[in-house]
């Protein structure tokens, strides 16, 4: 026995059913989207660096503070190197004195006033003077620190007038001039993800997006995670940008 129905009853069937479809099928999308992975990334410099100590001596300069911005061939450091100097001045006499000593020798052993054992042993004394003396000039050279390229003074773990052991470290210098957004994706989008490859990082501490630009990326796939680290530049010069900032990485797969 069927039952027959009304047209306004079967009107609003039909739009009941419509509105049922539509919410499972927005619960789907919004499910799929939720499933996507969040790329977190984060600013890094690409150039930075930690300098360290290479003389044991007391720190005279020290004019910059952290923030401060520096040329490159700047000095940032300086050590009262008097010990240094002195072993440098005593080096430079040995090496003048050797060196005579091997020039009579060689008009003497021209005369055969001497024997070829008595001039090659100056020659020796010589070379010794003069390795010393190198020595002293590279160690001398250590005196002084300046800025292997332009950037800004990073944190410092030292003091003006502090004695510094050899090897210790003094402070952290970077370029914020050129960043990039350091990043952990699937491995499995090594398929389409390549260097060249266009994006946006959406930094949350100045809440707007950046053009950037896939660099490089790793050589290594993390087998535990299935990530593998992504680099992309940073397209483009923006003051607001600061090292450490973080925030998302925009991209998806092509279609």
């Amino acid at each position: 026995m069927s039952v027959a129905l009304s047209p306004i009853r079967f009107r609003l069937i039909t739009a009941c059913v419509t509105v049922l479809l539509g919410i499972a099928l927005f619960d789907g999308v919004a499910g799929a989207a939720d499933t996507a992975p969040e790329i977190r990334a984060q600013l890094v410099p690409k150039r930075s660096t930690i300098l360290s100590a290479e003389v044991a001596a007391q720190i005279s300069e020290l004019p910059l503070r952290e923030g401060d911005s520096f040329a490159e061939g700047q000095r940032l450091v300086a050590f009262d190197c008097g010990v240094q100097r002195a072993r440098l001045a005593h080096a430079a006499a040995q090496e003048t004195a050797t060196r005579k000593a091997y020039e009579v020798k060689s008009k003497l052993n021209a005369l055969n006033s001497i024997g070829a054992l008595e001039l090659e042993t100056a020659a020796a004394e010589h070379a010794v003077a003069e390795a010393d003396l190198q020595m002293a000039k590279v160690i001398t050279s250590h005196c002084v620190i300046s800025a292997p390229f332009a950037g800004r003074m990073g944190p410092m773990e030292v003091k003006r007038y502090q004695s510094v052991a050899e090897g210790q470290k003094l402070m952290e210098i970077l370029d914020p001039s050129e960043l990039e957004a350091e990043m952990l994706v699937p491995s499995s989008w090594l398929k389409w993800l390549k260097p060249g490859y266009a994006l946006e990082i959406g930094i949350e501490e100045t809440g707007r997006k950046y053009p950037a630009k896939v660099s490089r990326l790793s050589p290594r796939i993390d087998p535990v995670s299935q990530s593998i680290r992504v680099f992309a530049v940073i397209d483009g010069k923006f003051p607001d940008l600061l090292p450490g900032m973080s925030g998302r990485a925009l991209l998806s797969a092509p279609n």
